[in-house]
Protein backbone atom coordinates (compact mmCIF):
# COMPACT_ATOMS: atom_id res chain seq x y z
CA UNK A 1 0.00 0.00 0.00
CA UNK A 2 2.53 2.57 -1.20
CA UNK A 3 1.58 6.24 -1.24
CA UNK A 4 3.51 8.96 -2.98
CA UNK A 5 5.01 11.91 -1.12
CA UNK A 6 2.46 14.08 -2.91
CA UNK A 7 -0.43 11.98 -1.55
CA UNK A 8 0.91 12.24 1.99
CA UNK A 9 1.47 15.99 1.61
CA UNK A 10 -2.02 16.48 0.20
CA UNK A 11 -3.64 14.53 3.04
CA UNK A 12 -1.76 16.42 5.74
CA UNK A 13 -2.76 19.74 4.19
CA UNK A 14 -6.39 18.76 3.69
CA UNK A 15 -6.81 17.36 7.21
CA UNK A 16 -5.18 20.34 8.91
CA UNK A 17 -7.21 22.78 6.82
CA UNK A 18 -10.49 20.96 7.43
CA UNK A 19 -9.82 20.83 11.17
CA UNK A 20 -9.68 24.64 11.15
CA UNK A 21 -7.75 27.42 12.83
CA UNK A 22 -6.52 26.67 16.31
CA UNK A 23 -7.19 22.93 15.92
CA UNK A 24 -4.76 20.14 15.11
CA UNK A 25 -4.40 16.54 13.96
CA UNK A 26 -1.92 13.94 15.05
CA UNK A 27 0.43 12.30 12.56
CA UNK A 28 -1.18 8.98 13.48
CA UNK A 29 -4.58 10.28 12.31
CA UNK A 30 -3.06 11.09 8.93
CA UNK A 31 -1.32 7.70 8.76
CA UNK A 32 -4.53 5.83 9.69
CA UNK A 33 -6.45 7.75 7.05
CA UNK A 34 -3.93 6.88 4.35
CA UNK A 35 -2.72 3.43 5.32
CA UNK A 36 -5.59 1.84 7.24
CA UNK A 37 -4.50 -1.23 9.21
CA UNK A 38 -0.76 -0.85 8.45
CA UNK A 39 -0.57 2.79 9.50
CA UNK A 40 2.13 2.26 12.13
CA UNK A 41 4.55 1.12 9.42
CA UNK A 42 4.17 4.51 7.72
CA UNK A 43 4.18 6.91 10.66
CA UNK A 44 7.78 7.98 9.99
CA UNK A 45 6.84 8.89 6.40
CA UNK A 46 4.03 11.11 7.68
CA UNK A 47 6.25 12.77 10.29
CA UNK A 48 8.95 13.29 7.65
CA UNK A 49 6.52 14.99 5.30
CA UNK A 50 5.22 17.10 8.18
CA UNK A 51 8.77 18.33 8.72
CA UNK A 52 9.09 19.23 5.04
CA UNK A 53 5.79 21.11 5.12
CA UNK A 54 6.86 22.95 8.26
CA UNK A 55 10.12 23.98 6.57
CA UNK A 56 8.06 25.39 3.67
CA UNK A 57 5.83 27.31 6.10
CA UNK A 58 2.72 25.34 5.12
CA UNK A 59 1.90 23.83 8.53
CA UNK A 60 2.75 24.30 12.20
CA UNK A 61 4.06 21.54 14.41
CA UNK A 62 2.97 21.73 18.02
CA UNK A 63 4.09 19.92 21.13
CA UNK A 64 2.47 20.47 24.51
CA UNK A 65 0.46 23.34 23.03
CA UNK A 66 3.46 25.30 21.73
CA UNK A 67 5.05 25.56 18.28
CA UNK A 68 8.26 23.54 17.97
CA UNK A 69 10.69 22.71 15.21
CA UNK A 70 10.26 19.04 14.35
CA UNK A 71 14.02 18.51 14.73
CA UNK A 72 13.72 19.35 18.44
CA UNK A 73 10.48 17.45 19.07
CA UNK A 74 10.66 14.40 21.29
CA UNK A 75 7.48 12.40 21.72
CA UNK A 76 3.98 13.15 20.45
CA UNK A 77 3.40 16.10 18.15
CA UNK A 78 0.35 17.69 16.55
CA UNK A 79 -0.02 19.28 13.12
CA UNK A 80 -2.06 22.38 12.41
CA UNK A 81 -2.75 24.79 9.61
CA UNK A 82 -0.61 27.92 9.55
CA UNK A 83 -2.33 30.83 11.23
CA UNK A 84 -0.72 34.14 10.33
CA UNK A 85 -1.54 35.49 13.81
CA UNK A 86 0.64 32.86 15.48
CA UNK A 87 4.33 32.00 15.22
CA UNK A 88 5.10 29.23 12.77
CA UNK A 89 7.73 27.62 14.97
CA UNK A 90 9.60 28.18 18.18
Amino acid sequence: MKKSKEEIESRILSLTKSRGAGKSVSPSEVARDLFSNVWEEHLDEVRGMAGELQAKGKIRIIQQGKPINIDRAKGPIRLSAVDDDQDREE
